[in-house]
C-alpha cells in the first residue's frame, strides 16, 4: 500500500499545479524547493528542466513548409520528402523528421571556385527561386482573425495553416507590426535576463533605449514604415541550403526550410544571401547597417575606372536580379538590426560565451547599440 503524501509533497504538487493553470507551463520540473523564510506564508523557487517546445515547433514548422512548397517549386528545383516525423510528445521524447537525401553538392563548396561566367546562371537560378517562393498563394489562417503572419503548421484537418513563429516570439500575428513589437518584447526580456547584458543597466544606455522605444519618432516611427505584405520566407536563404550538380551548375536542391515562415520580403535579404555580397570595395557602415550592400549608388566599384574585383561583379550581378528597391526595405533593415542588437543571439549560446572574453565581448555589442541609437539622434 502506496504511503499517504507528506503536507510538504502535497504543497510542492499545488505549487507544480498552480504553475501549470496559470502559465500553460507544459515542461518537466527539475527542483521546486522550500525558501527557508517567512512565517504566514510557504515560499518555493521552482527550477525548470530546458523548454523543449520551440524545437518541437520547429520540426512541425519544418515539415509544413516543406508541404507548402514542394509542388509549386518542382519546375525549379527539389526540396527533400518527409518520411516520417515526430514533435517528441508523450512517450515520444525526442523530436525528429526523417527525410530523402538528395543528392549533388552543397553550393557553398564550389562557389568560392567559379568565375563570374560560371556564377551567373546560378544566381539567375536562385533568382528564380527566391521570386517563386514570394508569389506562393499564402496558407489560410486557421482562425476567425486575420493571423497571417509567423511559422507554419498543420491545422486539425490536416490543412497549412500559420502558427507560433520559428524564432520563439510568439505568433501568429495579423500584422507586421504586430510581429515586431512581439520580438522588441522578446528581446528585452532576453537583454534583462542574460548574465553578460543585464539590461544594459549599467551605463546611461538603458535610458536611451527606453527613450528611442517610447518616442513617436524612434522605434514606433520605423514601425511605420516597415514592409507590410506578407510572402513566404525560407528563412536561411544561402550557399549551404542550395544543391547543385558541380558539371553543369544546375540547382537540384532546396534545404533547410527550419526557420520557414510568413514574413515580409526583406526579412530573406536580412537573414541569408549573403554569400552574394562579397564587395572587396565597400567598408562596413559605421552605423552597423548593410543597407549599402544591397544599393549600389555608393559603391567605389561603381566610379571606378580600375578593374571591378569578383566579388563585385557578384553583388551588382545580384544587385540586379533581386530588383529592389523592396518597399519598406530600409525601415525594415534598420527595426531588425536594432531588435538583434538588444540581446545578440551569440550571448545566449553558452559554448560561444565560454569561449568568448565576455567582458570585452559585452563591450563591443554596447558600443555598437549606443552607436546604432546615436546615428537615429537617440
Amino acid at each position: 500500500m502506496a504511503s499517504a503524501l507528506s503536507p510538504e509533497e502535497r504543497r510542492k504538487i499545488s505549487v507544480q499545479r498552480i504553475l501549470e493553470d496559470q502559465f500553460t507551463l507544459n515542461v518537466e520540473f527539475e527542483e521546486i524547493e522550500r525558501l527557508d523564510r517567512g512565517f504566514n506564508n510557504h515560499l518555493y523557487t521552482v527550477n525548470l528542466l530546458p523548454d523543449t517546445r520551440s524545437s518541437r515547433e520547429r520540426v512541425q514548422n519544418e515539415v509544413a513548409a516543406l508541404a507548402f512548397v514542394r509542388q509549386p517549386l518542382a519546375s525549379l528545383v527539389r526540396v527533400p520528402e518527409v518520411y516520417a516525423w515526430s514533435e517528441g510528445r508523450g512517450t515520444d521524447e525526442t523530436p525528429f523528421i526523417i527525410m530523402e537525401l538528395l543528392p549533388r553538392k552543397p553550393l557553398d563548396k564550389i562557389w568560392p571556385l567559379l568565375d563570374l561566367p560560371s556564377r551567373l546562371p546560378i544566381l539567375s537560378q536562385i533568382a528564380d527561386i527566391l521570386g517563386a517562393l514570394r508569389s506562393f498563394q499564402l496558407p489560410v489562417p486557421n482562425t476567425p482573425c486575420n493571423y497571417t503572419f509567423g511559422g507554419l503548421a498543420f491545422s486539425a484537418l490536416g490543412s497549412i495553416t500559420t502558427a507560433m513563429h520559428p524564432n520563439s516570439i510568439g505568433g501568429p500575428f495579423t500584422s507586421a507590426e504586430g510581429q515586431w513589437l512581439s520580438m522588441l518584447s522578446s528581446q528585452i526580456r532576453c537583454a534583462d535576463d542574460n548574465r553578460f547584458i543585464q539590461g544594459w543597466k549599467s551605463s546611461d544606455l538603458r535610458g536611451r533605449l527606453d527613450s528611442f522605444i517610447d518616442n513617436d519618432e524612434g522605434f514606433r516611427g520605423l514601425l511605420r514604415q516597415v514592409a507590410t505584405e506578407p510572402v513566404f520566407i525560407h528563412g536561411d536563404f544561402n550557399c549551404r541550403n542550395f544543391l547543385v550538380c558541380p558539371d553543369t551548375h544546375r540547382m537540384t536542391g532546396l534545404l533547410d526550410f527550419e526557420f520557414a515562415r510568413i514574413g515580409t520580403a526583406p526579412e530573406e535579404l536580412i537573414d541569408g544571401l549573403e554569400d552574394f555580397r562579397d564587395h572587396a570595395c565597400v567598408e562596413p557602415s559605421p552605423d552597423g547597417l548593410d543597407l549599402h550592400l544591397l544599393e549600389s549608388k555608393g559603391w567605389p566599384c561603381q566610379i571606378s575606372s580600375n578593374p571591378v574585383e569578383l566579388g563585385c561583379e557578384t553583388a551588382r550581378a545580384w544587385k540586379n536580379l533581386v530588383q529592389l528597391p523592396i518597399e519598406g526595405y530600409g525601415a525594415t533593415v534598420k527595426t531588425y538590426t536594432f531588435l538583434d542588437k538588444l540581446c545578440p543571439w551569440y550571448f545566449c549560446q553558452e559554448p560561444w560565451c565560454n569561449a568568448h572574453g565576455m567582458v570585452a565581448e559585452r563591450r563591443i555589442a554596447e558600443s555598437s547599440l549606443s552607436d546604432l541609437l546615436a546615428a537615429w539622434g537617440f
